[in-house]
Parts: C-alpha cells; sequence; structure tokens
C-alpha cells in the first residue's frame, strides 16, 4: 500500500521559507527520476497557487542533498 501524497500549503512553505535567507537558492529535484528541475514560473489557479516547474535534461542525475 502506497503512502498518501502530502499536500504542501502556502502556510508550510511560507513557514519553511521563513527560515532561509533572502538569497538561498531553491533546487526541485525529484528522487524518483533522479532529475534535477528548474522553475519556470506561478500562476493563480481557481483555488491553488500553481508552481510550475520544467525538467532540466543539461543536468546530470543528482544524489539528493544531505539533510
Amino acid at each position: 500500500m502506497t503512502e498518501p501524497v502530502p499536500i504542501l500549503t502556502v502556510g508550510d512553505l511560507k513557514s519553511e521559507l521563513s527560515r532561509w535567507s533572502d538569497e538561498t537558492p531553491v533546487n526541485f529535484y525529484s528522487p524518483l527520476r533522479e532529475q534535477e528541475f528548474r522553475f519556470y514560473r506561478y500562476r493563480p489557479g481557481d483555488s491553488v497557487l500553481v508552481l510550475e516547474i520544467n525538467e532540466f535534461p543539461e543536468t546530470p542525475p543528482l544524489a539528493p542533498p544531505e539533510a
């Protein structure tokens, strides 16, 4: 049985981002594909904030950063 995918809220995101400086880079990474992604844009949906990301195929597969 697979675990449900957690829902990230704006509050969750704001809380986490508040711990970091404004100059800290943000990386998007898929552990399933071992692939880096790049932020494309954000846009409001009907009742959600949509963050659009694109594959970044020019990068080699990466190991996830150490926590």
